[in-house]
């Protein structure tokens, strides 16, 4: 085989691969989100009302629409993420500073680095980060406390908090 030929298989093989990783969810649907740390039957949903409205938290899984979230391409391996409940005008972001420092909301969407949200294949799972904060700060959630069971961005490790699986509800993305 020629230099040629070698160079042009593995141009192959990484567009294939590409490719395979830029259709790693089916965006035709809305997905649930889940940890490994609270298992399946907890969900990442959305407040309503309160003084925690628009915050997101952990929630028994029931068929109600702040746990259905859309995953939008934002570019360069990025989404965007809003959910059924509150539409595409609210997209998940993240608080920079105050008390709710490195928590995530619903929020307006906008060319904000804090809702471009990154899936990095982790196992069986998920990781994720945003642009704003980074590589190495992972979507975990509080365990106890009087934030009990909020996600919040904080230094990546092997927790199972960390990992999150994401998966199709069959409910048509429109």
């Amino acid at each position: 085989m020629t230099v040629l030929h070698r160079l042009a298989a593995v141009l192959c093989v990484s567009l294939v691969s590409t490719v395979a990783a830029a259709q790693q969810f089916d965006l035709r649907y809305f997905q649930t989100l889940s940890t490994e740390f609270r298992g399946a039957d907890m969900r990442l949903d959305v407040y309503n009302g309160g003084p925690k409205n628009d915050m997101t938290h952990l929630a028994p899984a029931e068929d109600v629409s702040g746990q259905y979230w859309r995953l939008t391409p934002a570019g360069k391996g990025y989404y965007k993420l809003s959910t059924m409940f509150r539409g595409r005008g609210m997209c998940l972001d993240v608080f920079n500073g105050g008390a709710r420092n490195d928590q995530v909301h619903l929020a307006p969407c906008g060319n904000y680095t804090g809702q471009f949200w990154r899936f990095s294949p982790a196992g069986d799972a998920y990781r994720l980060t945003t642009q704003f904060r980074g590589k190495n700060m992972c979507l975990d959630i509080f365990n106890g406390g009087p934030d009990d069971n909020q996600p919040h961005l904080t230094r990546c490790a092997d927790y199972s908090g960390q990992l999150w699986q994401v998966s199709p509800t069959f409910k048509e993305v429109r």
